[in-house]
């Protein structure tokens, strides 16, 4: 019983030793499937675009328009003041240049003074006014982002679920 045992043993080494050196990816296979070296198994995650994500991408994009909306208008308001504080600013200035061309009195260096922070107001504006316009840029940007990714989870979930089209 042994030496059959041994006898078959050795037919098996044997002809899984010739398979090997005729049929080399029958070693590599074997190797692959050998428990004394397991392979990791990779597992990979599934996801589906559902209907409440594609919900929550579009109003991420509309509240993200909404506030690029209050940023413009901002950002022209104070556009529209500094408009108007320039021309105030021109005149003020014109009115005191003209005056002090005549004599220099005290009322009048008051109105050249007035004019003086008439100008540093509309400064001020301006900056401002451009800070805002570029804050309402930026967001208008995020918003187009946004609205394109909502287009995207849209399309995604009319592929994964085509019954709801």
């Amino acid at each position: 019983m042994k030496t059959a045992l041994l006898l078959i043993y050795s037919a098996t080494i044997y002809s899984a030793a010739s398979v090997a050196s005729f049929c080399p990816t029958f070693l590599r296979q074997q190797q692959r499937l050998s428990l004394k070296s397991p392979q990791p198994i990779k597992s990979s995650a599934l996801f589906v675009v559902t209907e409440e994500d594609v919900i929550a991408k579009v109003e991420e994009a509309e509240a993200l328009w909404a506030k690029a909306y209050e940023a413009r208008k901002t950002a022209n308001e104070l556009s529209e003041k500094a408009e108007a504080i320039g021309q105030d600013a021109e005149v003020s200035t014109s009115d005191a240049t003209e005056a002090l061309k005549q004599s220099i009195s005290l009322e009048k260096v008051a109105d050249a003074t007035n004019a003086q922070n008439l100008s540093l107001d509309l400064g001020n504006v301006l900056d401002q006014a451009l800070k805002a316009q570029e804050a309402a840029d930026e967001i208008e940007a995020q918003a187009e982002k946004a609205l394109a990714a909502s287009e995207t989870a849209l399309e995604q979930h009319l592929i994964d679920f085509p019954e709801n089209e």
